[in-house]
Formats: C-alpha cells, structure tokens, sequence
C-alpha cells in the first residue's frame, strides 16, 4: 500500500481512508507507515489492500497506489496507477492507469487514463 500526500490547505480539513475520518491540519503531509496512514500528529491503522482516500478540503499532490481518490477542493496533481479520481475544484496534472477522472473546476495540467472516462464539469 503507497498513499502520499503533501501540503493539505486550509484549517478544518477531513481526511477519509477507508471510511476512518482523521481532522488534518494546515501544511500536515500524509504518509504510510506499514499499515499505519499517519496525518500530522494522528494515525490510522489500514489493512485493507485497496485504500480509498476522500480529502475534504485542498491539497498540494496526492499519489497512492490503488484506490479510488476523491479531492473536495482544489489539488495540484494526483496520481494512482488503478481508481477512479473525482475533484470538485480546480485541479493541476492526473493520471490514473485505470479509472475515471472526473473535475469540477479548471484543470491546468495534462489529464490521462489508459483505461476510464474522462469528464469535465
């Protein structure tokens, strides 16, 4: 399991890992430790395979391995080489070998799936 996120934005943002809700402070970079997804100070135990990640709130990057990503805010870029990607903002480069991509916002940067949809709002 690989999930990495850098720069969460704001006060008051809500991270989501498989349905565990961890408050994530301004600046709090997100990391895996074994089984253990650690937000700033704060850590949740995973041992599901397929991690899915909703970030309520804006991001710098995201990238993880599997699992579907969803950002509620604007992100600079993400990656995941299987899962469906969703941002209501604005959002910068995503990849995802399989899945949809789905954006609310304008997106600066390249969009690709070598297998999904791509939707833009």
């Amino acid at each position: 399991m690989a999930i990495i996120c850098t720069n969460v934005k704001g006060k008051g943002n809500v991270v989501r890992v498989n349905g565990k809700t961890i408050m994530a402070p301004d600046g709090a970079s997100i990391r895996v430790d074994g089984d253990n997804i650690i937000v700033g100070d704060q850590s949740v135990t995973i041992t599901e395979k397929v991690v899915n990640v909703t970030i309520e709130g804006s991001v710098g990057d995201v990238n993880t391995s599997s699992g579907d990503v969803k950002v509620t805010g604007d992100v600079g870029s993400i990656s995941t080489a299987s899962g469906d990607v969703e941002v209501t903002g604005n959002s910068g480069k995503i990849k995802t070998m399989s899945g949809d991509v789905t954006v609310g916002g304008s997106v600066s940067g390249d969009v690709s799936t070598m297998s999904g949809d791509i939707e833009h709002h």
